[in-house]
Parts: C-alpha cells; structure tokens; sequence
C-alpha cells in the first residue's frame, strides 16, 4: 500500500507528503512529522496511521479539532483515496493505492519530503494572533499572514527528521 497526502492550497499546493509504515504526527511540536504553522493546530492535533491495508486518522483531542471530509472526528476514523483531511486552516487530500496486496506502507525517502525540510521552523507563534483572533479579526485570507496565525506554511518536525537520519544510518555500511 502507498499512502500519502496531498496540500491542496496555500504556498505548497500540490506537493505530496508521503506516509510511513509507522504513526505519522501532525502538530506544532518540535517533535511532530509535520508542523503546520498555524495557531489553530494544537501541539498534538492528530495522528495518521497508515498499516494493514488501512489508514486511519485520529484527532489527538486538539482544541479546533481535526476534520475528515468535513465532518469532526470523534476518536478514529477511517480514510480512503480522495477523502479531505482539514487541520487547522490547512487541507490535505489522502491518497492511497493498494496496487500489490502488501500490507504496508513503503519507507519515506529523503528526496520525497526535501522541500518540508529545506523550510524554516517557525515554531514561535506571538501572542497577538490570538488577539487577532479573538477580536474577530479576518485573517484568514493571507498566506503570509504578518500575524502568522493563518499562514498555510509546513515545515518537518524532528520526528520526521530523525525517522529519515536512522534509514541513512541503516542504508550506510557497517566500519567493522
């Protein structure tokens, strides 16, 4: 099985995000796969587990909750080739292939999520955004949004980034 994620707008509209064979976090933290850069993405929001022929999502009780298709998820649900992922301001697509019978999803390669990692950590979200927010401010227009709570920008998490350093220490040979 091939699983992946498609960005379907903002400043990385039609990259895709490959799934791992493992739990696949989303959330601001440092230690999330991907970091979505918006205020409306709890440090934990959700998790995407992609095994056994399935993929399923769950929301990690995050404050905005996590979308399927439109509709809030309430614990876990089951997502399939096309169904629409909304976290925060930012939407995905899956797309899933089950085109050999194998049961797992293929590893994630260092070329297929360089641009998630050449990106800035933007891990510092300013207090003003929620009082933007709290006003009724609308901004939920720009991309690159000077009070960052919008902005439709990803970056890799050290999840990610070590998921990818352990495969290249495992791909070198042993200096026995």
């Amino acid at each position: 099985m091939e699983a992946k994620l498609v960005v379907l707008a903002g400043k990385h509209k039609d990259r895709e995000i490959p799934l791992p064979e493992t739990i696949f976090l989303i959330g601001r933290d440092r230690q999330c796969h991907l970091r979505p850069h918006c205020a409306l993405v709890s440090k934990l929001h959700c998790a995407i587990a992609a095994w056994a022929g399935k993929v399923r999502v769950r929301d990690l009780k995050s404050r905005n909750g996590t979308l399927l298709n439109g509709r809030p998820i309430n614990g876990e649900a089951l997502a399939g080739d096309g169904d629409e992922l909304q976290v925060g301001t930012l939407q995905f697509a899956f797309r899933v292939k089950n085109d050999d019978g194998l049961p797992l999803a293929g590893p994630i390669f260092e070329g297929d999520v360089r641009w998630l990692l050449e990106q800035p950590s933007d891990s510092a979200l300013p207090s003003s955004t929620l009082l933007g927010a709290a006003l009724g401010l609308d901004l939920g227009q720009a991309e690159e949004d000077s009070t960052n709570v919008t902005r439709k920008s990803l970056s890799a998490g050290k999840h990610l980034r070590d998921y990818l350093e352990k495969r290249k220490r495992a791909a070198r040979p042993s200096e026995s």
